[in-house]
């Protein structure tokens, strides 16, 4: 374990990655506190280094003796400058992590269950949407490029540690992802407050199949449900909310796919 300074090559590495442009010219990006640190060091993910204060569980120290991985300390004052807050922080760990990106075929040849989100655009819905495919057992998600970077802090933090293990495909339009999915067998449904059909009565079983979710606003552009195999709707109370959250609705959709099962 080494003590580290702020001029320390490996700081200003970390302390780069604060910024958007450099996570996408390195394919790194940052997680911090003790809990997702330890899931990143417990999962296949590529960490590079990591960085601790006083008071870092000891499981830290050992895991990153197991992989043979460089262990920094440094101050909080350092620690809260790589966190990217104003203000003091209780983070005690951080850790240079590398994306699980997946290219299209990748994502298509693979079968079973995908998340798919179209212009999301709130960072903790990005978070909270692979924090949900994981759960539900999505084999990866994929993301419109215009959506909420899922690497920066808010949704790291929002996906609790699924961002380390779930492979996150961007795409520039839907036709995309959506014409080669199809091509390869997938069922494509497409979820909207808009659409004829309830969720609820339609047959959403069966693999593999793609679930795919639209911007908080504005929802699914009409295009892209065109494309889609199926266009279903979650009802709503008569005189209440006219739509759930993006994240709510795909965890419904997603667990409806699952059947009887659950």
């Amino acid at each position: 374990m080494l003590s580290i300074a702020s001029k320390h090559p490996a700081f200003q590495l970390a302390l780069s990655l604060t910024k958007r442009n450099e996570r996408a010219n390195m394919g790194k990006y940052l997680v911090e506190t003790s809990s997702f640190v330890n899931q990143a060091l417990r999962s296949h993910a590529a960490v590079d280094a990591v960085f601790v204060v006083d008071g870092a569980p000891e499981s830290i120290h050992q895991l990153c003796a197991e992989r043979d991985l460089p262990l920094y300390t440094t101050s909080r004052g350092l620690m809260q400058k790589l966190v990217g807050t104003t203000y003091e922080t209780d983070v005690t760990a951080l850790a240079v992590v590398g994306k699980a990106e997946a290219n299209l075929s990748q994502v298509v040849d693979g079968g079973g269950l995908l998340l798919v989100g179209e212009s999301i655009q709130d960072p903790r819905n990005v978070g909270v949407l692979i924090r949900t495919a994981e759960a539900a057992g999505c084999r990866a998600i994929a993301l419109s490029a215009d959506s909420a970077e899922p690497w920066c802090r808010a949704a790291v933090r929002s996906s609790t540690g699924s961002v380390v293990r779930l492979p996150i495909h961007l795409y520039s339009a839907a036709q995309d992802i959506i014409l080669p999915l199809r091509s390869a067998g997938f069922t494509v449904v497409a979820g909207s407050a808009h659409a004829p059909d309830s969720a609820l009565v339609t047959n959403l079983t069966g693999r593999p199949m793609a679930v795919l979710v639209g911007n908080e606003t504005t929802g699914l552009r009409p295009e892209t449900t065109q494309m889609a195999s199926k266009f279903v709707s979650l009802p709503m109370q008569p005189g209440g909310p006219s739509s759930l959250n993006v994240t709510v609705a795909a965890g419904i959709l997603l667990y409806l796919t699952l059947g009887p099962r659950c």
